[in-house]
């Protein structure tokens, strides 16, 4: 889409129309689908090593790419650069070169350049991609503001830790993706982008690992809900007015919300039942001790596919009932106490359930249902002793995960009966001695 590829269609959003592109690449065999997110579209793709190298040759031979060892790039006129960070910084004897490349992605490829690499070159005029994921420079250029023509920003597992003050000035951005970044609030001037479509970011502590707070979304201006083109806003801090601002996001395809607190229930609610186009949807409380409060939607967005509920729960949702379509649930840190499976055994299309920290009972009782379940995964309830799996039930079950409940000792009862389990991971670590 930055790069110009995708066709406009009247009343046709460029997302569908881009994956439209790669299902008909997949079917003629020019793509190979590595992975699948939860909902069965393709998340990682691949050519075969053949095709790729036939792909490489031709592209270089009409100059369509180029790749640099990063310690300079030629004049040859190409628009796309992969450059490779193996010294300290990445030079360009030429900015001649540099003011006509359009594409620009930066790889670190060794443990030492990891380590040393820390700025970019200068010299861009008409950049639309900048894609430096995991290259770990720690500052952006100046010049970065002034790329009228960027489309793109891919800054994920680097390690910035601000955006520019002026990055409204990038009036053109389409896609701000900052995925495991120490950036921990945006600017405010980020509402200027009005063509913004895509935000993705969230920050990690890696010396925290629970299910609650090994990651943490972004403090973003309350008035950034004005942005009428953006379809996903993830992870975001809640702050301020931020929830009672939402309901003005009824374009909304994704919504992945943190720092809920019981008193947003009404205001969280009212704005997701406005979302009709909603397809993945994350709510995340203020600590682990306040609940995920959201009896006051009626029903769930119709198109949601992906659900996940962190923070404490007294009881699953009323609306569980009308998750047709949903195809993945997570939830994290619910710590439920009554049985909650009836709730969900019935929906029809959920093919992964994730239950971490969610469960404080000593037995779980698969009797029905589940008929379209693939994966499931069980970690952290420490008193969980005995899980049962009736005949018939998660007849298509390939993976199963039960890791970190301690007093789990036995297989599930009726686990021999899954015809197409492939799969099977039990795991507990104990503590230290000293620990204990």
């Amino acid at each position: 889409m930055a790069e110009g590829f995708v066709e406009p269609l009247k009343e046709t959003i460029p997302e569908v129309v881009a994956e439209r592109y790669l299902s008909e690449l997949i079917c003629r065999g020019l793509l190979q689908v590595e992975t699948r997110n939860p909902s069965g579209r393709p998340k990682a793709l691949k050519m075969h090593d053949t095709l790729r190298e036939l792909a490489v040759s031709i592209l270089k031979s009409i100059k369509f790419v180029g790749k640099s060892d990063g310690k300079e790039v030629e004049d040859h006129g190409i628009r796309r650069w992969s450059i490779e960070a193996k010294e300290n910084e990445m030079k360009a004897e030429s900015e001649t070169a540099l003011s006509r490349v359009r594409s620009l992605f930066g790889f670190a490829v060794d443990e030492t350049s990891k380590s040393s690499f820390n700025r970019l070159p200068s010299g861009f005029k008409l950049m639309g991609v900048l894609d430096l994921e995991d290259t770990p420079i720690n500052e952006l250029p100046d010049e970065l503001v002034n790329l009228f023509n960027l489309r793109y920003l891919n800054l994920s597992r680097t390690q910035v830790k601000e955006l520019p003050k002026s990055i409204g000035k990038l009036y053109n951005l389409q896609s701000l993706v900052m995925k495991e970044t120490q950036i921990k609030e945006l600017p405010a001037r980020i509402v200027k982008l009005k063509n913004l479509r895509f935000l993705i970011a969230y920050g990690y502590s890696a010396a925290i690992r629970t299910v609650f707070d090994y990651w943490f979304g972004l403090v973003v201006p309350s008035n950034i809900c004005s942005l009428k083109n953006l379809h996903v806003l993830s992870f975001v801090e809640a702050k301020g007015d931020f929830i009672k601002q939402l309901s003005k996001m009824v374009q909304l395809r994704r919504l992945n919300v943190a720092n809920v607190k019981e008193t947003d229930e009404e205001s969280l609610c009212s704005a997701i039942a406005k979302m009709i186009h909603l397809q993945d949807l994350a709510v995340k409380s203020c600590n682990e001790d306040e609940q995920v409060k959201m009896e006051a939607l009626l029903s769930a967005p119709p198109d949601l596919q992906i659900l996940s509920l962190i923070g404490k729960l007294e009881k699953v949702p009323h609306w569980f009932i009308s998750l047709d379509i949903l195809k993945r649930l997570s939830l994290r840190g619910c710590r439920l106490r009554d049985d909650f499976l009836p709730h969900i055994q019935a929906l029809p299309n959920l093919g992964e359930l994730a239950l971490l920290s969610a469960y404080e009972g000593d037995r779980l009782d698969f009797l029905e249902g589940f008929q379209k379940l693939k994966k499931l995964r069980i970690t952290g309830c420490p008193r969980l002793k005995e899980i049962v799996i009736s005949k018939g039930v998660m007849p298509g079950l390939q993976l199963l995960f039960i890791i970190e409940c301690q007093e789990f000792t036995t297989l599930p009862h009726g686990w021999g009966s899954l015809p197409g389990l492939n799969e099977v991971r039990l795991a507990c670590w104990s503590k230290p001695k000293d620990q204990s």
